[in-house]
């Protein structure tokens, strides 16, 4: 029942409606919380899964030292050699790998 309903002609008429155009975000969650729960229970045990979050933990690792050990240690002892930065490629798997791929 909505406030809508408290018109008495064209209450239900309105009622009906808004629960077209504006449906109830409760009932859409408990249905796609059904839907992955069964897409959940029914997977079955994958090692996509563990190679995936391996791979985020890579690259998420090469991304910091790219980001924030690199400059430090380049700043602070320029004596010390380092290979060429890969920003680039990491960064552009990791947004790959994210789905905000180029």
């Amino acid at each position: 029942m909505s406030i809508l309903s408290d018109i008495p002609v064209l209450g239900g008429i309105l009622d009906k409606i808004a629960g077209r155009i504006l449906p109830d975000k409760g009932e859409s969650r408990q249905a796609q919380s059904r839907i992955n729960e069964a897409e959940v229970s029914g997977a079955p045990a994958s090692i996509l899964r563990l190679w995936r979050s391996f791979l985020g933990c890579v690259l998420a690792g090469a991304f910091c030292w790219e980001v924030m050990v690199r400059p430090v240690i380049t700043t602070y002892w320029p004596h010390i050699t380092l290979p060429p930065s890969v920003l680039k490629e990491i960064s552009t798997l990791l947004l790959c790998m994210l789905g905000l791929g180029f």
